[in-house]
């Protein structure tokens, strides 16, 4: 059917795509075609063919996407004509794009499984993110969003208790601040980072990443595995490195804690981040420590294009 009708693999993939998250921002397309600029092209093509249409910056199934998915029996439901219901699509549909050709997987709010029922009710998660069998509860805040917004949120996190570890999503790091005391919840791991395609390129690339080669290759210095539980590494100077490429408020936390309870403590450490994270952890982080940050382009598998 798909030779029929002119449609090729990457064609339906985007289709289908469409029918479970409804929209897709037309620059992410190029993470189904695989490629910096043909995949316009097809985008394009697929509009006046009349299978999908614009909204905004993004692409919606059409008439004849809708027919094409209906005849492999797959379901789809107009998008309601609501703007906060299709702010949360535009949310869940940009992170949604993490599982594209890649190991990661992501479980929309409304597949969210039965135990987790008690958070489905006006709760403001966004889905799962599944790497390496670790899932991570997954929240957005965008800029729009209002103090009542983040207060719900913090509610949410707090009352997730079977989860231990979460990814907030941000547009801006401006919510990272005492008011919300710094989106840190006592739990194993809680990530801040910012929407955009080279975190989340990195974010598919994070475990093909030799940290230990990595950490080397910045130092330019032997690295030692730490004697010291804060700590990840230990360079022969005695600093100790956490590796943190991006915010992890929890780790945070427990280096500020132990800093208060040793106050006379001379460990030095270093935190390796970032660069678009460096001016906040070290707003937020003790000041004894220090902050090294690299640019997202001394990872490999990121491309500048």
């Amino acid at each position: 059917m798909q030779e029929k009708n002119n449609i090729s693999k990457e064609d339906f993939e985007t289709l289908k795509f469409l029918s479970k998250y409804k929209m897709l921002k037309i620059e992410d397309a190029c993470l189904i075609y695989r490629t910096k600029r043909y995949y316009r092209q097809r985008v394009n093509k697929l509009i006046d063919k009349g299978y999908v249409k614009r909204y905004k910056s993004y692409i919606v199934l059409d008439k004849k996407g809708r027919k094409e998915l209906n005849e492999v029996g797959l379901d789809y439901i107009k998008n309601i004509k609501n703007e906060a219901y299709m702010e949360r699509l535009r949310k869940i549909a940009s992170i949604a794009t993490l599982s594209i050709n890649s190991n990661i997987k992501f479980v929309p709010s409304w597949d969210i499984k039965e135990k987790d029922k008690y958070t489905e009710t006006a709760r403001r998660y966004i889905g799962k993110i599944i790497i390496e069998d670790r899932e991570y509860l997954a929240y957005y805040i965008s800029d729009k969003k209002e103090h009542i917004y983040i207060k719900q949120l913090l509610f949410d996190v707090n009352k997730a208790i079977s989860y231990d570890d979460f990814i907030i999503f941000v547009e801006n790091y401006d919510v990272i601040n005492k008011k919300y005391s710094n989106l840190s919840f006592g739990k194993k791991n809680t990530y801040i980072i910012q929407n955009n395609s080279l975190n989340k390129e990195l974010l598919r690339e994070m475990n093909s990443i030799n940290i230990h080669d990595f950490l080397e290759s910045i130092y330019e210095k032997e690295i030692l595995i730490s004697d010291w539980d804060k700590a990840d590494y230990l360079l022969e100077d005695g600093r100790y490195i956490i590796y943190m490429p991006f915010i992890n408020t929890e780790e945070i936390t427990r280096i500020n804690w132990y800093y208060l309870e040793n106050s006379e403590s001379n460990r030095k450490l270093e935190i390796v981040t970032l660069e678009e994270n460096e001016k906040t952890i070290q707003g937020i982080v003790d000041n004894k420590c220090k902050i090294k940050s690299f640019n997202k382009y001394w990872l490999g598998g990121i491309n500048e294009e």
